[in-house]
């Protein structure tokens, strides 16, 4: 009888934990609604490829072992400090956890129609503990916001998005419950704020001497390219200027790499570069040319010579022009 007993007992345990198991895996991940308001936004660095940003989270959920400061992260900071933590209790089990941050984001930047660009300032949050067999992130669209009178040096806030899903990792971080191979599952919320960069005032101070490059070079093919002003200029003239630009198209890229970040995409720095380079060595290898053709007295191929490079120097002007119109337009 006792036997029967025991064993009715132990049977008992174990519907029990089935039934507890079961139910739990009916019932799924926690829910937990987030939303963010970014309340400041500042120094915007191209080279180091970060933005600081400061802003609240907030989260809604009925997980009390739930705790924002230990258990989320924001992926892509570089640092990241808490600077306020606040957890209501809302009734029924219901809460309500906000978190202030002031953190420095690393952003990949695009660079193509520098200064003209597009960027998507992201700021990621992530799950550290629960993947997302337990917990399920949901984006609380409407509530997202950024500060009204919200302004960032140089650039015109477009636009804010907010969104969730799950990133997936081939690793299981070490999780006995997984394949050691993974892919473990994380639920993430990425926020994205879109900003146009106000770019003339910035073409003309950081371009400025690729732009005197070009007219240099355009005085110097422009001289050539016509009888009466090629009898007036000396080739000692012409060389002068033509050095001149070389001079100020090295030192105007020095200023402007120094505070691009490194990049393998063809931008719009680049085609000024190479045009202001370009138009550069026109330059000086027809100034070689002119020198020979007048030793040999070819006054006439000299014209001939000096007005095939003036039209290859209009169509690098052209080409330039026309990549700028595009950046803007972009």
């Amino acid at each position: 009888m006792r036997f029967i007993r025991l064993l009715a007992l132990l049977l008992g345990i174990t519907l029990v934990q089935a039934g507890s198991a079961w139910a739990e895996e009916k019932k799924g991940p926690e829910h937990i609604r987030v939303g963010v308001f970014i309340s400041n936004l500042f120094d915007v660095d191209f080279a180091r490829q970060d933005v600081g940003a400061q802003f609240w989270v907030w989260y809604n959920h009925n997980d009390p072992t739930f705790d924002p400061k230990v258990d989320i992260e924001i992926v892509n900071a570089r640092s990241s400090e808490i600077q306020d933590n606040i957890r209501d209790d809302m009734g029924k089990g219901r809460l309500w956890d906000q978190v202030k941050y002031n953190t420095v984001l690393d952003q990949n930047w695009d660079v193509a129609n520098y200064p003209f660009d597009r960027q998507k300032i992201r700021l990621v949050i992530e799950s550290t503990y629960d993947d997302a067999r337990k917990l399920k992130f949901d984006a609380d669209v409407d509530g997202t916001k950024l500060r009204r009178d919200l302004t960032l040096a140089g650039w015109k806030i477009e636009g804010l998005r907010i969104f969730a899903a799950n990133e997936l990792y081939e690793t299981s971080y070490g999780d006995p419950t997984m394949s050691p191979i993974g892919p473990s599952i994380y639920p993430r919320v990425t926020i994205e704020i879109d900003v146009k960069r106000n770019g003339w005032r910035l073409l003309l101070s950081t371009f400025i001497g690729f732009g005197l490059a070009i007219a240099l070079a355009g005085i110097v093919l422009v001289s050539s390219a016509f009888r009466r002003l090629s009898e007036v200029i000396d080739i000692g003239a012409q060389l002068a200027v033509g050095t001149g630009a070389l001079f100020s198209t090295i030192g105007a890229g020095y200023i402007l790499q120094s505070g691009l970040p490194p990049t393998t995409a063809f931008g719009l720095a680049d085609a000024f570069q190479l045009t202001a380079f370009g138009v550069t060595f026109l330059t000086m290898l027809l100034i070689f040319a002119l020198h020979v053709l007048r030793k040999w007295r070819m006054r006439q191929a000299a014209v001939t010579t000096g007005r095939v490079f003036f039209v290859l120097y209009l169509i690098c002007v052209v080409a330039i022009t026309v990549r700028v119109w595009i950046a803007v337009v972009s």
